[in-house]
Parts: structure tokens; sequence; C-alpha cells
């Protein structure tokens, strides 16, 4: 059955407003409480925040918690100037991790590591595997790790991957913890939600698009 146009629109207007926007509004003042919350917890606890951030980042490759929250968050606690160079470090203790996961571990400890969808996916990955994929993946949620791992599997050289995923990180590191020390200054739940779920989804259909 084919429905109208206007039909169809009408119901992407519905499905938007029920799901985004007036979710956001309603989280509006609970997310300024949490801003707060966290702001203070956090300028007593630098150090112990930093850890909590770096380690989450680095064991991303078999974590399910998405590295926009963890990024966008780090805005919140730390402020944006420590939050982009903590997640910069953790990022690329991340990329480590999981390329050398790809290169010198066995298939069983690969496995029992980050499972075994995610190694066969990685291993799918190896095969079309090229620098353009492992640049454009660093802001995608599941691709950015899947490369790191493809990245190993097909043994490229430890030098040129670190340079090229610390160079990129850099960039992904400042925009999100910006965002998240934009949603602290202005108490906005939009603007993290942008850093948190909607700039990944984002970014992930520009690598599905642009790299199949």
């Amino acid at each position: 059955m084919n429905f109208p146009s206007w039909l169809k629109w009408f119901s992407f207007f519905i499905v938007l407003t029920t799901t985004l926007i007036i979710p956001l509004i309603l989280l509006e003042a609970s997310f300024s409480i949490y801003g707060e919350e966290a702001l203070a917890w956090s300028q007593g606890n630098l150090i112990a925040t930093s850890f909590i951030v770096i380690s989450a980042l680095t064991a991303d490759v078999f974590l399910p918690v998405p590295n926009g929250l963890t990024n966008t968050l780090a805005g919140v606690s730390l402020g944006w100037p420590l939050a982009s160079l903590i997640v910069w470090i953790g990022m690329n203790f991340g990329c480590i991790f999981g390329y050398t996961i790809g290169r010198f571990a066995g298939r069983p400890l690969a496995k029992f590591i980050v499972g075994e969808k995610d190694l066969v996916n990685a291993q799918n990955t190896s095969k079309k595997f090229d620098v353009i994929s492992l640049i454009l993946a660093r802001p995608v949620p599941a691709f950015a790790e899947l490369t790191t791992l493809a990245a190993g599997i097909t043994k490229m050289p430890f030098t040129k991957f670190l340079i090229v995923t610390s160079i990129v990180n850099i960039a992904v590191a400042v925009v999100f913890a910006g965002l998240g020390a934009a949603a602290l200054a202005s108490s906005s739940a939009t603007i993290a939600f942008l850093g948190a779920a909607l700039l990944p989804a984002i970014f992930y259909f520009l690598y599905k698009k642009f790299n199949n």
C-alpha cells in the first residue's frame, strides 16, 4: 500500500515530536541539576573523573557504552580544555588496545575479549580496510573500534596507525568535549543529546554511505 507524501511527513513529525522534542524539553531541568552535581563532584575529584573517562575509552573495544556519551559527559564534568585532553588520551589508549588485540592476540583470546560477533565483523572489515576507513570511522560508534581491530589484523604499520588515529582523535575529542561543556554552560539537554546520540548517529550514516 502506498501512502500519500503528506501522511508520511505527518507521521515523521509525530514520531520526532514524541520521541525527541518533548523528552528533551522535559529533561532540561533535570539536566541542569545533573550538570551542577557533576561539576561540583568532579572539581574535587579531577583525577578520579579523568581516570574513569580514560578507563572507559580504553576498554571501549568491548564495553557497550557509546564513546559519544562518554566524551560528552567528560565535557560536562571536566570542562572543555581538560576534557579534550583526557578524552584524547583515552581514545588513543583505546586505539592501541584494539590494534594490539587485532594484531597479537590469538583468535581464542581475541574472541574472549571482544566477543565472537565483533571479531567476525572486524575480520570482515579488514578485507576492505584502508587508511580512509580508519579516518572516517573515528567518530562512528562501533566502527571506530572495529577499524582498530582491523588495522591490527591487516598488520598496518603501528607508527602509521598511531599517527593517523592520534591526529583524528584530536578533532573528535575537541568537538564532543566542547558539546558537553556547552551543554553544561547553557543547561541544555538538547546540546548534550546532540553530542551523546544525534551526532554519532549522523556520523554513522555518513560512514555507511561513503564507505560502501
